[in-house]
């Protein structure tokens, strides 16, 4: 982007304190977001959210230090957007969807009544087009508060039903994953990646990460706690209109495999992933609309 498109973006968008629009070394804009109580950054480059913290409090948000926004493949961090579809897809060679490499436009900021900072994205129409999908209205609102709060809109302006994918790919920072469990999950059917998309029943309401997992939760709508004993703290995953979450962890045979993540990476994050995923793909009519609704935050133990 050049000096006079981040110009006029900073004309129509900056809110003096609040929102801040600044060009990184590699020449991408990102929002820097302040609220009373936290900050966030959100590169335009995939409505990225790549930082979120509360005042006082570690970051929320896990970053590989060796991770780099140009490279085109899915930056190991952050938030990244998977859609409209997860994983891989049979005749196109992105996996998790075009809309993670893609540039969003930058629609609406604004400061709610509880002094919450909301940044609205949209994807452009020609995205869509471009990757043979039908032009359907997609938005991304970001809310930087107490907690951060996300909110993917899917508007069905065409003719035709709209059927896809979506997930928060969500990389939560830990002191130490030896220190971490997960809870929530008890009681879940789970398909494990590293077993060819085995079923399997989950039977630990306090679930420790031992070694590599990938897992799908299905039919999971409840609410999620990552129990972080060595920050001494609980990061909460709250969703709405989500069936699915995905637990991700490469351990470390595997993060030595990544290009743009650390080997000793693994130890410091964990992602788990709120969406709709598999079976539990949308299937949007015309005139219809749907949206994913998360909140996450973290409490002090």
């Amino acid at each position: 982007m050049n000096e006079e498109l981040l110009s006029e973006l900073k004309n129509q968008f900056e809110i003096p304190d609040r929102v801040a629009l600044v060009m990184d070394q590699d020449g991408l804009v990102k929002a820097v977001v302040r609220s009373d109580h936290s900050s966030s950054e959100i590169y335009l480059k995939g409505a990225h959210v790549t930082s979120f913290q509360q005042k006082g409090e570690e970051p929320l948000l896990f970053m590989s230090p060796s991770a780099k926004m140009p490279r085109g493949n899915m930056l190991h961090g952050g938030i990244p957007l998977c859609f409209p579809w997860f994983g891989n897809r049979e005749g196109e060679k992105l996996s998790h969807g075009f809309a993670r490499n893609s540039i969003w436009d930058l629609v609406k900021t604004k400061v709610n009544a509880e002094g919450e900072v909301e940044v609205t994205f949209q994807l452009p129409v020609d995205v869509l087009k471009e990757n043979r999908w039908a032009p359907v209205e997609v938005l991304y609102r970001v809310t930087v508060g107490k907690k951060l709060q996300l909110e993917l809109i899917v508007n069905n302006t065409t003719s035709i039903p709209f059927v896809y994918e979506e997930c928060f790919h969500s990389y939560f920072f830990v002191g130490d994953i030896n220190q971490a469990t997960l809870h929530g999950l008890k009681g879940l059917t789970y398909l494990d990646k590293n077993e060819d998309f085995k079923a399997k029943q989950e039977q630990l309401d306090e679930l420790p990460i031992v070694g590599e997992t990938n897992s799908v939760y299905l039919n999971s709508t409840a609410p999620i706690e990552i129990h972080d004993r060595s920050l001494r703290r609980t990061i909460r995953i709250e969703k709405e209109r989500s069936r699915s979450t995905v637990v991700w962890n490469p351990w470390s045979e595997k993060a030595k495999e990544i290009v743009d993540f650390g080997s000793e990476d693994y130890r410091h994050m964990l992602c788990v992933e709120s969406g709709n995923v598999k079976e539990f793909d949308i299937k949007l009519d015309p005139g219809k609309s749907s949206s994913l609704c998360v909140e996450l935050f973290s409490i002090k133990n």
